[in-house]
């Protein structure tokens, strides 16, 4: 009995384990579903928040004024998109700093939860558009469309290249001519029990995200290939401390632009 009750738990993890990006796609979409669900937010906080954790702590984080912000004009000029934003703390963080910040996630309840968290909280002409995305790309936003594309604790939490390198291709779309991406990921091998995958693993099988099975970094030129083959130009790196809350060995501050012509 032991050896086919061991079997059927065999079959049973075979039949239902992605195979394909779709799959892959699906279980992250419902994860972040159910977490986002579980949260509780009101107007400016989060309480019990599955989604993002320790955000207080990465609000003072001072990397991402550093690093992630670096070329961002003193003058509020820019309008910019957030990818993987979640229930909206980096739009309200960063608002002061851009002429408006859109927000785009895989989850549609994450979106209702930032038109809860940032009500009253952003002036009311910089109130950003929130796009659903089916989960490889910017979904309906039009092309040339941003001056600035930025991203944080997403890409890293995607345990498959094809899906994340299609995400990339399409931040190149949406970006208007000369307009800068400013990312960070999860850097260097890492000997601790929180599953990870190497930079071009496709892993459809992770039944778990957000942490569950994530991708590493191990070199900065991972990053420049893909970049440079989608078009971006001028890839600029910093190897950092790892952030509030993570698992990783380091954290990876990247740019890039994409050219006028």
């Amino acid at each position: 009995m032991r050896l086919l009750s061991g079997a059927l738990k065999r079959a049973k993890a075979f039949i239902t384990q992605g195979r394909n990006a779709s799959d892959y796609i699906a279980m992250q979409k419902k994860y972040y579903e159910l977490c986002a669900a579980a949260s509780k937010v009101e107007s400016g906080d989060l309480t019990e928040d599955y989604v993002v954790g320790s955000w207080r702590d990465h609000d003072v984080w001072r990397d991402y004024e550093t690093y992630l912000m670096k070329y961002v004009p003193a003058e509020p000029v820019w309008v910019a998109l957030d990818y993987g934003c979640g229930p909206g703390r980096n739009i309200r963080r960063w608002s002061s700093r851009f002429a408006r910040i859109d927000g785009v996630d895989i989850s549609q309840r994450n979106l209702d939860n930032a038109n809860r968290f940032l009500a009253g909280r952003i002036e009311q002409s910089k109130w950003p558009n929130l796009y659903l995305t089916a989960g490889a790309s910017c979904g309906p936003i039009p092309r040339n469309s941003y001056d600035f594309i930025f991203s944080t604790i997403c890409l890293q939490h995607i345990c498959v290249h094809k899906v994340r390198f299609s995400i990339l291709r399409s931040f190149f779309e949406c970006a208007k001519p000369g307009a800068r991406l400013s990312l960070q990921m999860g850097y260097g091998e890492s000997n601790n029990s929180f599953p990870k995958v190497s930079y071009y693993a496709n892993h459809y099988a992770a039944v778990e995200t957000n942490g569950g099975c994530d991708t590493q970094v191990t070199d900065p030129a991972q990053l420049e290939g893909d970049l440079t083959k989608i078009g971006f130009t001028d890839f600029e790196s910093w190897i950092r401390p790892v952030g509030p809350g993570d698992h990783h060995a380091n954290w990876i501050f990247f740019t890039a632009v994409k050219p006028l012509a």
